[in-house]
């Protein structure tokens, strides 16, 4: 297949999968959708990627070996980035990052109960 085929036959099983599940999200209860939330959100930022192009004609070709190639690129994403597990180091530095520039003190509102007592109120 030329590469132009490729990627417009995967662009229309893309569409038909993300349609998919959008219907099937749509049937979920709220507290469904909320326990989905990664998912959903993987599922989007994967559909949108692969929808953008600029891989490689081989990779694209062998997607289209699969009903739904949009839930195996998902699963894979979400096995290597997501699953909702937080690595430590990560964690770590965005604490960091929080504690060392306290930029977060002016964005979000302070617990008076736990404010040190030398700091003072600031006003916006």
């Amino acid at each position: 297949m030329k590469r132009n085929e490729i990627e417009r036959e995967l662009s229309e099983k893309l569409e038909a999968n993300y349609i998919s599940f959008l219907r099937e999200w749509t049937r979920l209860e709220p507290f469904q959708l909320i326990e989905k939330a990664e998912e959903i959100a993987a599922t989007k930022l994967v559909y949108e990627e692969l929808k953008g192009g600029g891989y490689s004609a081989e990779h694209l070709e062998y997607l289209l070996r699969f009903k739904n190639p949009l839930e195996v690129v998902r699963d894979k994403w979400l096995e290597e980035n997501g699953s909702g597990m937080v690595h430590d180091d990560e964690l770590s530095h965005a604490l960091w990052s929080i504690a060392d520039t306290q930029d977060a003190e002016l964005d979000y509102e302070l617990d008076e109960a736990f404010r040190p007592p030398e700091q003072e109120v600031r006003l916006c």
